[in-house]
């Protein structure tokens, strides 16, 4: 691949992900945070690919914190129909995702994007490599071989799994599969349980707290019965 052909498509996901974050502020759409994440996820995934440094400063910041967001967001509505038995938790991750929102317009006007975009396309002219490029693509059959044998799945290997799938799927060096779907579905699990345990009120009432612990162990339930049906699937692609 050219450096020019490299720079072309540099440019155009920048413009992608520039126009998405315009559209941001203030109600920070779940379909608009989604959208953009997805379009710096795979601007991530092909700078990995030319072996480009990584997506510089404010942006990465902007994408954890859209991150933090979106799981609040998810656990907002996971909980929605649960709002009369917990008030007092859905109370916290109201407020939690309004001080991500805050947190996000800080960084959204220092205009992340465009920095970056600068940053990066210096670092593309001076350091493009095009062996290094055909190196990368020569490995990752070793690195899926590799990741997909382990003694045993731990929840971070699952996670490990389908950041590599994304990578290569957004690369095009993998046809994207209902897989990599149940990988992230997955996931949101997780982090659905860990905000459960994270922001336990400090005050509530015993009713709302023994409902908090039937949710999630319901929760934690649902979350293995997941991951053996991931596993068995991931066994059967060996």
């Amino acid at each position: 691949m050219k450096k020019k052909r490299v720079l072309k498509i540099i440019r155009r996901y920048y413009n992608r992900l520039d126009k998405k974050s315009r559209q941001m502020s203030p109600g920070y759409a779940p379909k608009v945070i989604h959208q953009f994440r997805t379009k710096y996820k795979q601007l991530k995934a092909f700078l990995h690919m030319v072996h480009v440094p990584g997506i510089p400063g404010k942006l990465k910041d902007f994408y954890h914190q859209l991150g933090i967001l979106r799981d609040l967001q998810l656990q907002e509505q996971y909980t929605r129909n649960d709002a009369p038995h917990l008030p007092s938790y859905r109370k916290i991750i109201h407020k939690q995702a309004e001080q991500s929102k805050s947190q996000l317009a800080d960084i959204l006007v220092k205009k992340p994007v465009k920095k970056a975009r600068k940053k990066t396309l210096i670092a593309v002219k001076s350091g493009f490599s095009h062996k290094r490029y055909q190196r990368y693509l020569e490995s990752q059959t070793a690195a899926v071989q590799e990741i997909l044998q382990p003694e045993s799945y731990s929840d971070a290997d699952l996670h490990t799994i389908r950041k590599l799938f994304k990578e290569l799927s957004n690369n095009e060096q993998l046809k994207k599969s209902p897989l990599q779907d149940q990988l992230g579905a997955f996931q949101d699990k997780r982090n659905a349980l860990r905000l459960f345990r994270q922001y336990h009120p400090a005050r509530m009432s015993k009713k709302e707290r023994v409902y908090l612990e039937k949710k999630e162990k319901a929760l934690v339930a649902e979350k293995k019965t997941m991951k053996a049906q991931l596993i068995r699937e991931l066994k059967s692609i060996l």
